[in-house]
């Protein structure tokens, strides 16, 4: 991302200067790719600057001393009033000037790692991808309506089975509607098994896998909103037929 003109003066005040550390590589990583480079970045804080306000950020290369400098302004403001689960205290910064060294900098570095420890290239680590699907069926519009309020929406669903595939397991995750036989599909991960012992011995738990959604951006989630429907009653009642 070339450095930007503006048109402000060159002199602007700066009203903060905030470092943000990343913990991992793959953080980093991903929120380069889907933010920064994109001229944005979303910094959590419990006390956020004001709207308008002109900020130099310090990024700090995770597992290196190496910093960059950007300036941004604030465009917008998530209070600790206002802050949900979804929607953390912070603010948003649109960056307004990068030098383009430190954007060679920065893509060197995400190379290097990108070799070194096997991620892609939106900072998740690699996994074989497999080609199987899994066609899950719902009961009812209301068992779908179900799952869509508790895990759908959140980005990922809970597939009851006793035969879980295995953690890191990519596949395609096949939703057919109980009313129309639509059909949506989604890229998915395996991030969690229940196994019947572990149902055994708690009886609050299901045997089955946890599939976190991958890819899952604006249009995927408006193509789930218009599969759900609007309806919002509660039921039960999941298979799935293997392929």
């Amino acid at each position: 991302m070339a450095e930007q003109d503006t048109g402000r003066r060159s002199d602007v005040r700066v009203k903060a200067r905030l470092k943000v550390r990343f913990k991992s590589v793959p953080a980093f990583i991903s929120e380069y790719t889907h933010n920064i480079s994109k001229g944005g970045l979303f910094i959590r804080t419990g006390k956020p600057c004001a709207l308008r306000d002109q900020v130099e950020i310090v990024l700090v290369l995770p597992e290196s001393a190496k910093e960059v400098s950007v300036l941004g302004e604030v465009i917008h403001v998530v209070s600790a009033e206002d802050a949900t689960d979804e929607t953390p205290a912070g603010m948003g910064v649109q960056i307004t000037k990068i030098k383009d060294e430190d954007v060679n900098l920065i893509e060197s570095f995400i190379k290097k790692k990108i070799e070194e420890e096997n991620v892609d290239g939106l900072g998740r680590r690699e996994h074989k991808r497999h080609s199987s699907r899994l066609r899950v069926r719902f009961g009812s519009k209301e068992a779908l309506i179900e799952e869509y309020i508790h895990n759908i929406s959140h980005g990922g669903i809970f597939i009851q089975t006793k035969d879980p595939r295995s953690i890191h397991e990519q596949m395609d995750v096949i939703l057919t509607h109980p009313l129309t036989n639509e059909e949506i599909k989604l890229s998915g991960e395996v991030v969690r098994i229940v196994t019947t012992g572990d149902a055994r011995k708690n009886p609050r738990l299901k045997p089955g896998m946890g599939i976190r959604f991958l890819e899952l951006d604006d249009y995927l989630r408006s193509e789930i909103d218009r599969f759900i429907g609007d309806e919002a009653r509660r039921s039960t009642g999941v298979t799935v037929e293997g392929e």
